[in-house]
């Protein structure tokens, strides 16, 4: 997903914090025809489905990215720090 490719996902733990399906990949039901359905979507809209990864991408690189993850927690450690 990291690299742009669409993700598409049954999305098992329900996550909804962050990706939105539709907007950042496309959730599928686990079942044949849903994913067949899906995958014949993206042939079709190929376009809109490139603009679907791209977002999701993005989204990923801007929120798991390791430096600013740590960036984030160190300046959380050193905010506490001083108001101690």
């Amino acid at each position: 997903m990291a690299t742009g490719c669409v993700l598409v996902s049954t999305n098992p733990r329900n996550d909804r914090f962050l990706l939105e399906s539709g907007v950042d990949y496309l959730e599928v039901e686990a079942d044949v025809n849903s994913i067949i359905s899906t995958l014949f979507w993206i042939k079709e809209n190929f376009q809109q489905a490139m603009e679907i990864g791209k977002k999701g991408a993005t989204k990923v690189k801007n929120n798991f990215d390791s430096k600013v993850i740590v960036k984030s927690k160190l300046s959380h450690i050193f905010e506490t720090k001083n108001n101690n």
